[in-house]
């Protein structure tokens, strides 16, 4: 199957592909609120992009607490995408985790970084807002990168391409046992 977007001209479209779009660019999506499926979503655009074959990887900002590997993790091991998680909670985790999402930023010029569960580090006081929207303006041009969590603070809903709140309407029984391959 033919590569539907030429690297030679990363703006190149399907109805045109050998014509520059000035508008396609790498976009900073945040998917951010109190409902579930930021994460979800996040994870769609990762495997869509590798489905086209473009580099990609997931940094994740939290500590599964659930025992045994969540679905996701399992599906990103099979389909030999990396993902980077968290050492420990806390400000030294984050940050660590931070220095190596700094250095994908650099070393990434195009493809799909996933930063999950960044702006509740961000929320926690573990990492800066600031410095984390300043670093993300610096990225390549084209490199999407998506950020997800609870509260998206200012600075980066102002900076970002695409911003969706994902509101809880209607939950389901917290005392529910978790389900395999919804919950986790």
């Amino acid at each position: 199957m033919p590569d539907e977007f030429p690297r030679s001209d990363p703006a190149a479209t399907p109805e045109a592909p050998q014509q520059t779009a000035p508008s396609r660019k790498g976009m900073l999506v945040v998917y951010h609120g109190d409902g579930a499926g930021k994460e979800t979503a996040a994870l769609g655009v990762l495997f869509r992009a590798h489905g086209r074959g473009l580099p990609v990887r997931l940094m994740r900002f939290a500590v599964v607490t659930s025992a045994g590997p969540y679905g996701d993790d399992l599906a990103l091991q099979r389909l030999g995408i990396p993902a980077d998680l968290i050492g420990h909670d806390g400000r030294e985790g984050a940050a660590e985790l931070w220095d190596e999402a700094l250095k994908k930023l650099t070393a990434m010029h195009e493809g799909v970084l996933v930063l999950g569960h960044l702006l509740d580090a961000i929320a926690k006081g573990w990492l800066s807002a600031p410095d984390i929207t300043d670093a993300l303006a610096g990225k390549s041009p084209l490199l999407h990168v998506v950020v997800t969590g609870e509260t998206a603070p200012r600075e980066l809903i102002e900076a970002a391409d695409l911003v969706t709140n994902m509101r809880a309407i209607k939950r389901r029984d917290p005392g529910a046992p978790a389900i395999a391959g919804i919950d986790h």
